[in-house]
C-alpha cells in the first residue's frame, strides 16, 4: 500500500494524488490518502489553512483516518494530537519527503511499497504514464451549473482565451507574488496577435481589481464568482472549456490548462514562479507551454 499526504489547496492536493496513484500503479498496490497534515489547525494564526477539496472529483476517497474523525480530534487545536495522529499513521511505514522541487529521478525510477509520501510532486513527469487514468479521476462530479449554461456554450462558440489572475492570497506572500497587471496586459497582446478574433473571459480571485485594470482591447467577459460553484469546481470546468489560457503562478490555473484536451491550444505562463529560494521549476511547466 502506498500512502500519499495532502497539504496545501486543491491544485496542490491534485498534483499530490496524482502522483500517489501512479507510485501506486507503478507498485501494483492499492493506494490511501492521508489527510493528518492537511486538517492540521494547530499550525499557528498565520498559517492557511485548507481543506479537502478533492470531493468534486471521482476519486476513490481511500483514507487512512476519515476527515470526520480527523476534525473532531483536531477541534482542540492541540499541536501534541496533531503530532501523536501524523506518528500513529506512520506506524510501520516507511516516509519519503520530496527533497527539491524538480522531478527526483531516483524516486520516479525506484518507487516503493508501504510508504508515505510526503511533498509537492509538481510535474506531470510523475504521472504522464497514466494520463488517461489521471484524466479520469479528474472529471467532475457535478455538472455545470444551469446558470452558467449560456457561458459555456459563449466559450465553446468562440477562440475563447482563459485568463486567469490570482491576487488575495498571493499578496499576503511574497514569494509567490509574481505576476501583475504588466504581465497580464503583455501576454493578452502577445496571445491576440496569434488568435484570430480571440475572446478573453477573465476568472479571478479579485473580480473588482480585475475590472479595475485590466481593460483590454478585445471582447472581454468577466467571469464573477456566481459561477463558482462547490469548492470553484464550477469556474474550474468552464475554465478548462477555453481554447487558449493565460496563467499565473497558480496550480489550479495549471490543472484547467493539463485537463483540457484541445490539442492546439496555445498557453502563456509566467517564467518566474516564485520570488525568493533556489526553486528548479523547469519541470513544472510542459515544454510546449510558453513562459514570459
Amino acid at each position: 500500500m502506498v500512502t500519499i499526504r495532502l497539504k496545501a489547496g486543491m491544485g496542490n492536493q491534485m498534483f499530490q494524488y496524482a502522483f500517489g496513484l501512479r507510485t501506486a500503479r507503478a507498485l501494483g498496490v492499492d493506494l490511501r490518502i492521508d489527510l493528518s497534515l492537511l486538517l492540521d489547525r494547530a499550525r499557528g494564526d498565520q498559517h492557511v489553512y485548507r481543506d479537502y477539496d478533492l470531493t468534486i472529483f471521482n476519486v476513490p476517497h481511500d483514507f487512512i483516518i476519515s476527515p470526520t474523525i480527523l476534525r473532531t480530534l483536531y477541534k482542540t487545536k492541540s499541536s501534541k494530537v496533531c503530532k501523536l495522529t501524523r506518528k500513529w499513521v506512520a506506524r510501520g511505514k516507511n516516509y519519503v519527503k520530496e527533497p527539491f522541487f524538480h522531478v527526483s529521478e531516483d524516486i520516479l525510477a525506484n518507487p516503493t511499497d508501504n510508504t508515505i509520501y510526503e511533498g509537492w510532486w509538481q510535474s506531470e513527469r510523475y504521472f504522464s504514464d497514466i494520463a488517461p487514468e489521471v484524466r479520469q479521476v479528474f472529471t467532475f462530479v457535478h455538472p455545470i451549473i444551469e446558470q452558467s449554461k449560456d457561458l459555456l456554450q459563449e466559450i465553446k462558440s468562440t477562440n475563447s482565451i482563459c485568463l486567469n489572475v490570482r491576487r488575495t492570497d498571493f499578496l499576503k506572500t511574497d514569494n509567490l507574488n509574481t505576476t501583475n497587471q504588466d504581465y497580464f496586459v503583455k501576454a493578452a497582446h502577445k496571445m491576440a496577435d496569434s488568435i484570430e478574433n480571440p475572446h478573453f473571459f477573465i476568472f479571478s480571485d479579485d473580480v473588482k481589481w480585475c475590472a479595475e485594470n485590466l481593460n483590454l482591447p478585445y471582447p472581454t467577459t468577466l467571469v464573477d464568482h456566481s459561477h463558482k460553484g462547490i469548492k470553484f469546481g464550477n469556474y474550474m470546468q468552464l475554465m478548462k472549456a477555453c481554447k487558449h489560457f493565460i496563467i499565473p503562478n497558480s496550480s489550479f490555473a495549471w490543472w484547467a490548462v493539463w485537463l483540457n484536451e484541445n490539442e492546439n491550444k496555445k498557453i502563456i505562463a509566467p517564467t518566474k514562479w516564485f520570488n525568493e529560494g533556489e526553486y528548479d521549476t523547469s519541470d513544472l511547466v510542459p515544454m510546449s507551454w510558453q513562459r514570459m
